[in-house]
């Protein structure tokens, strides 16, 4: 199987699988678009976390109330503003001590989300407090997998250099990060990986190589580096 991560756009539901590989769609809009359309499977369903009460009595005015507890942010807002680059979301979510390695019901945290469409500020702002690079989703993909779909070669740095494992295998293909990225023509991203010893003989469930999915989907500048990774 070949593992492209397409969308026709790239936050509406999140990482369903196509008859090659997954399709990414998660609710919301961005400019962000791969090449190659697929059919979806149903999207994220994960309901947001309900805001615990309030402690200020009734008729209590709370600006005089300094112990009054703040309504949390729900996770599904934090998940998005984290999809769509919200910052302002985010920190406000971290003010509010905010878990940051909380997830989805497909065990997708903010930094995945925020990796995916290449959000390196808000990833850096998260693993800075907390968040763990290598949280892995239903799927077994992590924070750097995502990152490798996309044109993000700065988030895949941060996420390696912050102790994001490099060489991780999913738990549906054994698809790697060098393979996503090969897979979707990043070259960049490919050279990235590569510069930090990525492996590059690494083989999936089926046997493929990250330079047979890059030739599978005629993506010539990437075929050419990994081409090179490999000789003498």
């Amino acid at each position: 199987m070949n593992p492209i991560f397409t969308t026709t756009k790239r936050h509406s539901h999140l990482f369903a699988t196509t008859a090659v590989c997954l399709l990414v769609m998660i609710s919301g809009c961005n400019s962000k678009q791969n090449p190659v359309e697929q059919a979806v499977t149903p999207p994220v369903t994960t309901e947001p976390v309900a805001a615990p009460p309030s402690s200020t009595p009734p008729g209590t005015d709370q600006a005089k109330n300094p112990s009054a507890v703040e309504p949390a942010i729900p996770l599904q807002n934090i998940l998005d503003a984290a999809l769509n680059g919200d910052t302002e979301t985010i920190q406000s979510a971290l003010d509010s001590n905010f878990d940051v390695n909380s997830t989805n019901e497909q065990k997708r945290s903010a930094v995945m989300l925020a990796a995916f469409n290449g959000h390196t500020d808000i990833v850096k702002l998260l693993v800075r407090n907390g968040a763990s690079p290598n949280l892995r989703d239903s799927s077994g993909r992590t924070a750097l997998m995502f990152a490798s779909t996309g044109a993000n070669p700065d988030t895949v740095e941060f996420l390696i250099v912050s102790g994001a494992e490099l060489n991780a295998v999913d738990s549906s293909e054994g698809f790697t990060a060098l393979m996503f990225a090969a897979a979707e023509g990043q070259t960049e991203v490919v050279r990235t990986l590569l510069k930090y010893k990525a492996d590059a003989s690494l083989r999936d469930a089926d046997g493929e190589l990250a330079l047979g999915f890059a030739r599978k989907n005629g993506h010539a500048e990437t075929i050419k580096l990994l081409t090179e990774q490999q000789s003498p």
